[in-house]
């Protein structure tokens, strides 16, 4: 059995430069982590990937209510935005690196595709002792027997392998096919994200609940709606709420302060003002032209 340095290693890994540059993907690495006997911590989440290897030990991964046993040989992968803790250790001897794609600084298609497998892949996996992603990451530290060591001068390229060899980990090729093209998909959560807003318009609809509901992150979510409607989420949620109001005001007869509240405005003075901004005209003057303009037409 292979033993580790764990303090050289995690020295040695801390010492790779923070962005690794690949053919077609560019990450940014937060930190490294080499740990033996890792103690217990706190529920917690990421603006970032973190990937964790088990080499030995035991112990508990909670995430969003789900329960994962960590034992040697498992891979677990803790998502952006995604709560999550490690807890009831063990002896638990840990590797784990932060990181992400960036996006500016890699192939539009790859970073998408990247990005996406690893969002829907698995959370959790055992058995992966003998797998090459595991065995070029272990390749990486310092062992103790003389020798067992790659040249510091090496890691940065082993490193980018391995960052960029994880979706095949966690969402293998042999199931690529199923998943729709990033632009399909992303159309898809957009609607979803979009009848979400309708249907829910007198709730709160914070970008942290709407990332929830669609099971991806608060920033691919952020990013979806930028790129793909080329708004932001909160002007999305202004704009269906000053539709919804449009709708109301000119069919029914409802108070102004009850379609405000209806349609999600905190005071009906704010939603006075924001429908003014939006339309050129208050609530009440836009009501008044819509039963001359409904008159008009009946005559």
């Amino acid at each position: 059995m292979i033993m580790i340095n764990w303090q050289v290693s995690v020295d040695r890994l801390n010492r790779i430069p923070r962005v690794l540059e690949g053919d077609q993907l560019t990450f940014h690495t937060y930190y490294w982590g080499a740990e033996q006997h890792l103690p217990a911590n706190v529920v917690h989440k990421h603006s970032f990937f973190e990937i964790c290897y088990v080499d030995g030990g035991s112990g508990v991964y909670t995430e969003e209510g789900k329960t994962y046993p960590l034992y040697e040989g498992v891979a677990f992968c803790s998502r952006p935005g995604i709560y999550h803790q490690i807890k009831d250790v063990n002896g638990l001897d840990l590797l784990f690196v932060t990181f992400e794609p960036i996006e500016e600084h890699s192939s539009a298609e790859k970073f998408s595709r990247y990005y996406e497998r690893l969002e829907r892949g698995s959370v959790w996996l055992d058995k992966k002792e003998l797998s090459p992603i595991v065995q070029l990451w272990k390749s990486m530290l310092a062992q103790s027997e003389p020798g067992g060591i790659v040249p510091s001068s090496v890691l940065p390229q082993l490193a980018s392998s391995l960052l960029a060899s994880f979706p095949n980990l966690f969402s293998p090729l042999e199931h690529e096919a199923e998943l729709p093209s990033p632009r399909a998909n992303a159309a898809h959560l957009i609607r979803r994200a979009k009848l979400y807003i309708r249907d829910n318009l007198a709730s709160s609809l914070t970008l942290p609940d709407i990332a929830r509901y669609l099971s991806i992150s608060e920033r691919h979510l952020s990013r979806l709606f930028a790129s793909g409607i080329h708004e932001s989420f909160s002007a999305t949620v202004r704009l269906e709420r000053i539709r919804a109001a449009e709708k109301l005001l000119g069919e029914t007869e409802i108070p102004i302060k009850e379609i405000a509240e209806q349609v999600g405005f905190s005071t009906v003075h704010y939603f006075t003002r924001t429908f003014s901004q939006a339309k050129g005209v208050p609530p009440a003057a836009y009501r008044e032209a819509s039963r001359r303009n409904a008159l008009f037409v009946q005559h």
